[in-house]
């Protein structure tokens, strides 16, 4: 999956898809810090099955399962989710799933992934077969 994303990432740039993305340095910061400035959006999001993806994996019994983490956190592997005790605030796919890690972005445009591609949900929702193409 880390692959993937970079790959993906490296495509988008190289297109012109995408005209601002974070720095390597950038940390991961979870959805209640992006609340502050895009409370309508967040609310938005509250409602789909993204914010409940992480509850998903728990009612099978799979919320430790690091084949599934990749997809149903933020960040897994890369800076943010680990555990459900030690960042409880990186469960559920959130806003940095798409958008990138927010701890540059602040406001300022040029430091988030502002519209991210469909080759970033492919990454989760067709990669292992598992989900259909229309299941967002």
């Amino acid at each position: 999956m880390k692959n993937f994303t970079i790959a993906a990432a490296i495509v988008l740039v190289a297109s012109g898809i995408i005209v601002a993305a974070p720095s390597k340095d950038a940390k991961y910061i979870g959805a209640d810090k992006c609340k502050s400035c895009h409370s309508t959006e967040h609310k938005g999001w509250s409602k789909t099955a993204h914010a409940r993806a992480f509850d998903q994996l728990a009612n099978v019994g799979q919320e430790k399962n690091g084949d599934c983490l990749p997809c149903h956190t933020t960040g897994y592997g890369i800076g943010g989710f680990t555990n459900e005790a030690a960042t409880p605030n990186f469960k559920a796919v959130q806003c940095e799933s798409c958008h990138g890690p927010g701890s540059e972005h602040n406001g300022d445009a040029t430091k988030i992934v502002r519209a991210p591609s469909s080759i970033i949900c492919a990454g989760c929702h067709q990669s292992h077969g598992l989900h259909p193409k229309s299941s967002m």
